[in-house]
Parts: C-alpha cells; sequence; structure tokens
C-alpha cells in the first residue's frame, strides 16, 4: 500500500486534494483508481491513515477514511550523524536517503579540515528535503529526518556519548567487536572525510567524552562507515 506524507490536512471522514503534483503521482504515475487503497501519515503523532480513494478527475481526488493505525517505527533513543562532507553532492544524497531509512534522528554535515569545497545552495537543500520526504514515506518511518550544514564543528556544544570512528589502531582505541556503553539517550557518531581525520581534529575530538572505536583493517568510504557502524549498534541495543 502506497504512503504519503501529507502536511497541514484535516484527516476528516471525507477528504479531498487539489495538490497538483499529489494528483499526478497518484493517477499517473501510480495508476491508482476508484476503490483504491492508501496511506496518509502524521508524522506529529506516529498515526497511519488508510483512506480510499473515492473520486478523481483532473483538478481533486476525494478519498474515503477507512481505518488508523497508532504506531511508533522510531527507536527509543537518539542517532545523531555528524559526517564529515564527502567529495561530490551524490554522496550526500545517498547519506540522507540511507540515514532516513535507517532510524537516525539528524544528520550535521561539517567541513573537516580535509573535505573538499561543495557548494551547497539552496536548491540543493531543498532537493536533500525531498529526498528524506520520499524515503520517509517508502520506509515506514514516521519522524523526519534533520539536517544541518556546518561551516566548522563546535566541540564545545556536542554533548552526550560520542564514537569517533578511526582508521587507524591505537592504544586509546576500542575494536568494535569489544565496543561496551551503556543505554543512553542520545549517541552522537563521527565519520571521517576522504583522507580521514587530521591529527588535530583527533586531539580535538578527545576533549570530549569520546569512544575512538577502530573498525577494522580495511579502509571503509565515508559513505560506507557509518553503515557499518549503524548495523552494530541496533544489532547490539536494539535487536
Amino acid at each position: 500500500m502506497n504512503r504519503f506524507l501529507i502536511q497541514d490536512i484535516k484527516f476528516d471522514n471525507i477528504i479531498k486534494t487539489k495538490n497538483k503534483k499529489l494528483i499526478f503521482q497518484l493517477e499517473k504515475v501510480l495508476r491508482l483508481s476508484i476503490w483504491s487503497k492508501i496511506i496518509f501519515f502524521d508524522w506529529f503523532k506516529n498515526i497511519d491513515y488508510i483512506y480510499e480513494v473515492q473520486e478523481i478527475n483532473k483538478k481533486n481526488i476525494w478519498f474515503k477514511f477507512i481505518k488508523k493505525t497508532v504506531k511508533n517505527t522510531e527507536l527509543n533513543f537518539d542517532l545523531i550523524l555528524y559526517q564529515a562532507l564527502p567529495n561530490k553532492t551524490s554522496k550526500i544524497e545517498y547519506i540522507i536517503q540511507k540515514s532516513t531509512e535507517i532510524w537516525f534522528k539528524k544528520i550535521v554535515f561539517f567541513r573537516a579540515e580535509r573535505s573538499q569545497k561543495l557548494n551547497i545552495t539552496d536548491n540543493k537543500i531543498e532537493r536533500f528535503k525531498k529526498i528524506i520526504i520520499e524515503a520517509t514515506e517508502q520506509s515506514n518511518r514516521n519522524k523526519i529526518l534533520e539536517i544541518k550544514f556546518m561551516q566548522i564543528l563546535n566541540n564545545k556544544k556536542i554533548e552526550w556519548i560520542n564514537i569517533i570512528m578511526h582508521q587507524e589502531k591505537s592504544r586509546d582505541s576500542i575494536i568494535l567487536k569489544d565496543f561496551k556503553i551503556n543505554f543512553q539517550n542520545k549517541i552522537n557518531i563521527f565519520i571521517w572525510p576522504e583522507w580521514w581525520f587530521s591529527k588535530k581534529e583527533l586531539n580535538n575530538f578527545s576533549l570530549l567524552k569520546t569512544k575512538k572505536i577502530f573498525l577494522w583493517n580495511r579502509i571503509l568510504r565515508t559513505e560506507t562507515a557509518w553503515i557499518v557502524v549503524w548495523f552494530f549498534i541496533i544489532q547490539k541495543f536494539v535487536l
């Protein structure tokens, strides 16, 4: 059943939409017809509303309410991804899409010393937001991923448990399989850019309540490492 986020809608017994993009998507792309069922979800209340198409014309679609389901598909703690800016916009899009699907609450993109310069325009940010909406609808999620872009990372304002992914094994690093942590309300994961964090950045991170995690001897790309860490955390603390 197709699922859509529609903001500023009153979920009455009968609702009508004049949203041209939605009408085109439902009628021309998905080929929905009368009696087809779809889901509208309320991301404030964690409610899915199932509606049935009653009437379609070129300007309007009418839906009839069938039932609602209250559910919470979110984690019981917050995962925040601090992602050093990669070298391509396509990588940002990939990271945003996948982190939406797998329940990160927020992504903070920041410019590390070895990050390449990317021009993040308003148009690109609007595209990123559309990717988030589509991934939220597809993944049966209720909450909208937050994204933020920072030129400089202010370590002094970062709280909670911080996990720094490190590419080199050292005395103060922990092997991923040996990593242990008590349950916290929020976990921050910091991921390197291409060519990794500089020594200066690693020293700055050491001032935080940091757990430095060594993954393994293989070198992971910046758009891959955080997925590995996420999978480990979910297996260890949730499933």
